[in-house]
């Protein structure tokens, strides 16, 4: 559930709280007070209140650490810290510090090095105990404690109870780690230290807070600091539902003064919050979504931008395993899902009718091609009406025996889905001829493609279908059509396309690595080009949060060939990503050192349909690139994890090996989750949830 926060300023303390200095008791002693909304915590009438036994670091002028209690009641206003057995302070000027810490240290100019924790502790209306470190600076035995941090405050209404929140800036912000303080003007002057530092902060509720119509508090104590694109906080029950609230908009948190947020009405049963073995809520605006379909037969990655633009990236269309014959040295694919009953084209029109945005109206934005294979636009077989491939003539109507000449096509992969929603602009590497691969030569390659441009041609005729040519190292082909002005951090760079490559310097474009058409068509039984090197190549971009998808890439014939390694010129225009499509389904000699190297994903997606994926080889790949990354297969089988289990490869430590995979992510791009789904019908149930993951 994504809601948005109203936000208003405050002093901490609405009514003046008088400091009252208790006489000195004598021996080793010193008096406590607070300046007008410090704490240890604040009451229901505003005003200070130290906690019976409150532990206090009090430095001396030799800079030792000795720990203080305070020795009055809960709910005084001031009061005596006296030393515990761990020793006293000696001779000042004296430096305390607020919550006492072992670790704290103050350096010869006197500033004070603490850590404030990534996890604090509920309070009913306020700070939990330790939670708003305060610092007093003293050449006597009389401290006035003055805070270091300010406050968030979050309201909220409703059902449920509230177990945990965990908040977390939009642009990565620090909120906890070891922080430097420096009081030479009197006033704590603070910042974080940037080793070891945390962008998360969690908030823990002792016994769970039930919410009502009166809003329940949540103060979260944080340094002074900006949130520069706003934050998310993630509300969590105590059987593990969760609800995000989110703002985009800069928050400013000030010493001593509270950023107080509108109450927000949560419910955990609310269709938006994601629970384990329901269906998994619907996008909702602000959101960026990648799913990758299964129905075993390819691949399909379906989009919904922030502002509900959409794109589906390929169209699987192989022939089910369980009817086709892959022949003597092939490897098998992997079952169907959710049945063989049900074609690739309609297990991809299902999944997108369900999870599509209102402001879809029923259409596709965008259809990117990434080549010309049968597992991503749609395969040809002769005999295909024995996988339920209709045939239709040049208008779409249906007829016994597809005419190829007379602009006819069968109705496969991305044929299945355009009949049934719209495309309106559909994006490929041009014509086959621009720069043709081995399978351009061969007949069924061509009546495949002969298949794809017969549909696209009754497309525009029937729903004004564009067709355009990628155009590499631009951002502004694959653009929000909605409302982009409310999502600038958003951005798709096309990087390659047909063999031709980005530079990585404006939309300048290296034509010449590849070569030509000519060249190519000329040695074309000699050199056996791959399609897969053609594959479009983009770049997504939404906030921190970044995405890598490189059709089929790969590196292999290389040795014979360089220009075969089309991974290497474009692993010279990357920059690390948070997650990614696994090139050619992660299959043998594709994912390379080198674009791994600059990759280093942190989420790993294979779309699975054959036994021999993911490879061993490419996996450990995976792992040295990034040896905490998640890995995740659409479809896994048996035999295949035998082979993996032989080279050293543990699948049981993938964080799945089956069912749709999505990614969400939260407005702004600061932070995402990765949910599997149930294949094995169309509702669509969350099987397990991963995240959220905070972007780098």
């Amino acid at each position: 559930m994504l809601k948005k926060f109203a936000c208003a300023l405050l002093p901490l303390l609405l009514a003046a709280c008088t400091l009252e200095v208790l006489p000195q008791e004598g021996g080793d002693s010193f008096s406590a007070g607070i300046e007008d909304g410090g704490r240890t915590y604040i009451d229901l009438g505003l005003k200070v209140r130290w906690n019976a036994g409150d532990k206090v670091s009090i430095f001396d002028s030799g800079r030792t650490n000795a720990e203080y209690y305070f020795a009055g009641s809960d709910g005084d206003l001031s009061g005596t810290l006296k030393p515990t057995d761990g020793g006293s302070a000696g001779e000042g000027p004296y430096t305390a510090v607020y919550p006492y810490r072992s670790t704290t240290t103050i350096s010869s100019d006197g500033t004070v090095r603490l850590g404030l924790q990534s996890k604090q502790t509920w309070a009913p209306g306020s700070f939990g105990p330790g939670a708003c470190a305060m610092i007093a600076v003293s050449e006597g035995r009389e401290l006035l404690f003055r805070n270091v941090c300010g406050a968030l405050v979050l309201r909220f209404t409703g059902t449920g109870e509230v177990s945990s929140l965990t908040l977390r800036g939009n642009a990565g912000e620090t909120l906890a780690g070891t922080a430097s303080v420096d009081m030479k003007d009197g006033i704590p002057a603070s910042a974080f230290m940037p080793a070891g530092s945390g962008t998360s902060l969690k908030l823990s509720c002792e016994s769970p807070v039930t919410l009502g119509t009166d809003p329940a508090e949540f103060w979260f104590s944080l340094l002074p600091m900006t949130f520069t694109r706003g934050f998310t906080v993630t509300l969590s029950d105590a059987s593990g539902r969760t609800v995000d609230f989110s703002t985009s908009k800069p928050i400013e948190i000030k010493r001593n003064t509270a950023a107080r947020m509108a109450p927000q009405a949560v419910d955990f049963a609310a269709p938006d919050a994601v629970v384990a073995g329901e269906p998994l809520p619907l996008w909702r605006p602000g959101w960026l979504d990648i799913h990758g379909i299964n129905g075993g037969r390819g691949e399909a990655f379906y989009f919904i931008m922030p502002d509900g633009t959409t794109m589906l990236v390929d169209a699987a269309g192989a022939p089910p395993h369980e009817l086709y014959d892959y022949g003597e040295g092939n490897s098998p694919g992997v079952p169907s899902r959710p049945s063989a009953d049900m074609t690739s084209g309609a297990v991809i029109v299902d999944y997108i009718r369900h999870f599509a945005p209102a402001v879809a109206a029923g259409r596709l934005d965008y259809f990117m091609t990434s080549h010309y294979h049968g597992d991503h636009i749609g395969a040809w077989r002769s005999d295909y009406s024995t996988y339920g491939w209709p045939a239709k003539d040049k208008n779409g109507n249906t007829v016994s025996i597809v005419n190829l000449n007379a602009g006819g096509f069968v109705v496969n992969g991305v044929s299945a889905v355009g009949m049934e929603i719209p495309i309106d602009k559909v994006l490929d590497r041009g014509d086959w001829a621009s720069r043709p691969s081995i399978d351009y030569y061969s007949s069924t390659g061509k009546k495949r493609y002969d298949c794809y441009v017969n549909f696209l041609d009754y497309s525009a005729r029937a729903f004004g279908t564009v067709r355009e040519t990628l155009r590499i190292g631009h951002t502004d082909q694959i653009v929000l059509r909605h409302s982009p002005a409310d999502y600038t951090g958003f951005s798709i760079r096309t990087i390659a396309s047909g063999g031709d490559i980005w530079t990585g310097s404006g939309t300048d474009v290296n034509t010449s690595y590849v070569p030509s058409a000519a060249e190519c068509d000329a040695h074309h039984e000699e050199w056996e080009i791959n399609e897969n090197i053609f594959s479009n190549v983009f770049h997504l971009s939404y906030g921190k949060f970044d995405w890598f998808s490189g059709g089929d890439i790969q590196f292999s014939g290389k040795s014979y060939q360089s220009w075969k390694d089309i991974e290497l010129p474009i692993s010279k225009v990357m920059k690390k990503v948070e997650a990614m499509k696994a090139s050619h389904h992660s299959t043998k000699n594709t994912n390379s050192t080198e674009l791994l190297g600059v990759l280093k994903p942190d989420v790993y997606i294979a779309g699975v349909w054959r036994d021999v994926q993911p490879n061993p080889a490419t996996i450990k790949r995976v792992l040295t690139a990034s040896p905490s990354v998640k890995i995740f297969t659409t479809n896994l089988t048996q035999n295949n994890i035998s082979t993996l289990k032989g080279e050293g490869v543990d699948a049981s430590k993938f964080s799945a090996t089956g069912g749709h995979v999505v990614v969400r992510v939260l407005p702004g791009g600061g932070s995402y989750y990765v949910f599997v789904l149930d294949d094995s019908d169309c509702n669509y149930r969350v099987k397990a949830i991963h995240g959220p993951f905070t972007c780098k």
